[in-house]
Order: C-alpha cells, then structure tokens, then sequence
C-alpha cells in the first residue's frame, strides 16, 4: 500500500501490488493516483447505491466511458474529473492552494 493525498491505497491482490511495485517511479505515481480516482468513484457510488448506468446519465457520457473509467490502468483527463465532480457534487480530486 502506499499513499496519494493523505489517502492510504491498498492493493487487493498480489498481482496488482506486483504490477505497481515494478514499473518506474514516475508510472507508479501516475498509476496509484488513477487506481485512487477510481477507487473513490467506487466507494461514492455503493454510498449513494448509484449505478454506473445512473453515473454515464448524470454525466452525460455513454455507458461504456463510464465502464473504462472503474478500469484498471484507466487514465482519468481534468476534463472527466470536473464531468464527474460537477455531476456527483463532491470533490473527487483536490487541489492544494
């Protein structure tokens, strides 16, 4: 596990872990900022019992992007984080001042 904006990501699996663990430093980061992106779309949707279906209305996005971004390895753009901040109404990302 490591952290990423005061947020402790652990892995599920050894396989995920391996994959994190061997590849540069630089893709790590741009890999464990993805994987917690994802993971928090995750925990907000089973809070609010919201489906993915129901995500790609709010966003206006077709239900297949939205699939691709609960993804593994998933590249998330500012432009799909402030999409998805601005539909859920909760910050997704944080931006330090």
């Amino acid at each position: 596990s490591i952290m990423t904006a005061n947020t402790q990501i652990r892995y599920s699996s050894p396989i995920l872990e391996e994959a994190a663990n061997s590849i540069t430093p630089q893709e790590r980061a741009i890999f464990d900022l993805n994987f917690a992106i994802s993971e928090r779309l995750h925990r907000i949707l089973r809070e609010r019992n919201m489906s993915k279906r129901e995500l790609a209305q709010l966003t206006g996005k077709k239900e297949s992007e939205v699939s691709r971004w609960f993804m593994l390895g998933h590249n998330f753009t500012c432009k799909s984080i402030a999409i998805i901040q601005q539909a859920l109404g909760v910050p997704i990302v944080e931006v330090v001042h």
